[in-house]
């Protein structure tokens, strides 16, 4: 059966193998694809065993009376370009070190003066993108110049109707730039700003008021709307616009760009704004005097029972209880920390937060170094996979006690989220050194929570209704076919000028987040990532960032109409 992200067999086959082959391939792998992409014809179908040979160099034996299975010319050109993309992963390639420039979504939809959403239109049509690791050592999606180059050569008519498709015309060039300098002049300071706002209210794509503007100022260095003379911006302010633009996925080379900045300073400004958030970041622990000396760590971190700190698996297994779903049953199967094995875990989980503390304790503020940074985080890393072991070994306590408080006037999957996050809070929470065992703080944590939150949601739901995320849900699940009640127009509209007031990104991630695009079902936060080319983390920020925005401009609309 081919994988879920490619629509052939031996593509599929390919991306699972390949990632194994040689590093030192990568590069010729990933240039035969681009070869092979370049020679695809439409309207046509090319045998497997012939790609296997044009990807790897190798022809594939068919047995005795196999014929050779043919792929269509779409399928095999958008299993490609995913095939490129995961070999890149793979080979750990660096923006800054590639000898030719790397472009992010966001750049190329600003070079072509089109929307993100056609330039990920473009990647199902052949455009190659490819994993490379920034100055932060995350990989992202990026298109490497060639490859650009190659994908306008073949398709200049489409590249073309997608730049000039719904051109300015020279009296809204003159409009949008006399509203940006409006709000300039009312304090508005970042291009990305003006432009989300003009945005909002004209209905063009962000990308393109942004290019407009930036142009502008190109054009016109004295008189420009953000080229101001130098000084007049401080240092914080432009760190900070170097830091945002940077987390929306912006490579260095863009950075350097835009801001007019050397690559060196903008790599310093990143690695300051990179320690600014791990030192404000709230590390919990508690501390006993073997962390001091390095044989108490070592013996702690290398204790034989946080190596192994399960019950055997018959003291584990329990039936789970038939009236669960299935989901919740699964939980009866993980295994139980012992005793000695829970309080391992604790002593490793904290030692790990310590030394991650002390470590932080030594960063230099203005002058951070990359290894600092990323020894840090490691530790935390650590820190947070022990953590993850005790939480999904508890999971069932949330479920017992969920149960005793569930009722037909709750939402019972709700309780045991809650019930969940209670459970997290406590592993943070549990002081070890007292000799007592995590379950029964857990549990008091979990039932002094539902204690305050279940009787809210049973008796005074109504006013604890945020009204956002239901009005996008209630929009989502509107039978297109069936006919409207007397709200639903008032909810639709509603609903577009809350899109209208966000970037196109955000509302593309609402819209596959509750299920809006054509009455879909809502996406995962991971499969929205990799439809943007970014962590099913950023995708979460992004939320959280529009859900906010809407909260604080329509809630007593959305209210309203919620209650009507």
């Amino acid at each position: 059966m081919p994988s879920s992200r490619f629509q052939s067999a031996c593509l599929a086959d390919l991306a699972a193998q390949l990632p194994h082959s040689p590093v030192r391939l990568r590069l010729r792998q990933l240039f035969a694809i681009e070869f092979l992409l370049s020679i695809i014809e439409p309207d046509r179908a090319y045998p497997d065993d012939f790609v296997v040979h044009s990807v790897t160099g190798f022809r594939p034996r068919l047995a005795a009376g196999q014929e050779p299975r043919l792929i269509e010319a779409d399928a095999l050109r958008a299993d490609l370009v995913q095939l490129a993309e995961d070999l890149s992963e793979s080979g750990n390639l660096s923006a800054d070190d590639w000898p030719e420039p790397v472009w992010t979504v966001a750049d190329l939809a600003g070079r072509f003066d089109v929307s993100t959403k056609t330039i990920f239109r473009w990647r199902r049509r052949g455009l190659v993108g490819w994993k490379f690791r920034g100055a932060d050592r995350r990989q992202r999606l990026a298109f490497p110049d060639r490859c650009v180059r190659q994908f306008v050569a073949r398709n200049t008519e489409l590249v073309h109707r997608g730049s000039s498709f719904s051109q300015l015309s020279e009296s809204e060039r003159e409009t949008i730039v006399a509203r940006a300098r409006e709000l300039v002049t009312q304090g508005q300071r970042t291009v990305n700003a003006v432009a989300r706002v003009i945005s909002a209210e004209t209905g063009r794509a962000v990308e393109t008021i942004r290019l407009l503007l930036k142009n502008f100022d190109t054009a016109q260095p004295c008189v420009g709307l953000f080229n101001r003379p130098a000084g007049c911006e401080s240092a914080d302010d432009v760190s900070l616009s170097v830091w945002e633009a940077h987390l929306d996925g912006a490579s260095l080379a863009s950075l350097t760009e835009r801001f007019d900045l050397p690559a060196a300073q903008v790599r310093n400004i990143l690695l300051r704004m990179r320690a600014r958030e791990l030192k404000a970041r709230k590390i919990e622990y508690f501390h006993v005097p073997e962390f001091d000396s390095p044989d108490g760590r070592a013996a702690v971190l290398e204790s034989p029972a946080a190596l192994e700190p399960y019950q055997p698996d018959k003291a584990s297994a329990r039936r789970a209880p038939a009236d669960l779903p299935p989901y919740l049953q699964q939980l009866f199967q993980l295994r139980l920390l012992s005793t000695e094995g829970e309080l391992a875990l604790f002593r490793r989980m904290n030692c790990l937060r310590c030394l991650a503390d002390r470590a932080r304790a030594m960063i230099d503020d203005d002058a951070p170094t990359a290894e600092s940074l990323d020894a840090v985080e490691s530790l935390l890393a650590q820190a947070d996979q022990v953590k993850n072991q005790i939480v999904q070994a508890n999971l069932r306590l949330v479920v017992s006690i969920a149960k005793r408080h569930a009722s037909p006037l709750s939402d019972f999957f709700e309780i045991v989220s809650d019930g969940n996050i209670s459970l997290m809070r406590a592993v943070d929470k549990f002081d070890f050194t007292r000799g007592f065992k995590f379950s029964t703080y857990g549990s008091w944590a979990i039932i002094r929570n539902f204690a305050r939150t279940i009787p809210e949601q049973r008796y005074r739901r109504e006013r604890y209704q945020t009204g956002r995320e239901e009005l996008l849900e209630s929009t989502a699940s509107i039978p297109l076919d069936e006919p409207e009640n007397d709200s639903v127009p008032a909810i639709r509209s509603l609903l577009e000028r809350m899109m209208g007031a966000l970037d196109e990104r955000e509302r593309e991630i609402l819209r596959h987040r509750f299920g809006l695009e054509g009455g879909g079902s809502p996406q995962t936060l991971e499969q929205i990532g990799q439809r943007f080319g970014v962590s099913k983390e950023r995708v979460r920020q992004l939320e959280a960032r529009a859900m906010q925005r809407l909260r604080a401009d329509y809630t007593d609309e959305a209210l309203r109409l919620m209650n009507a």
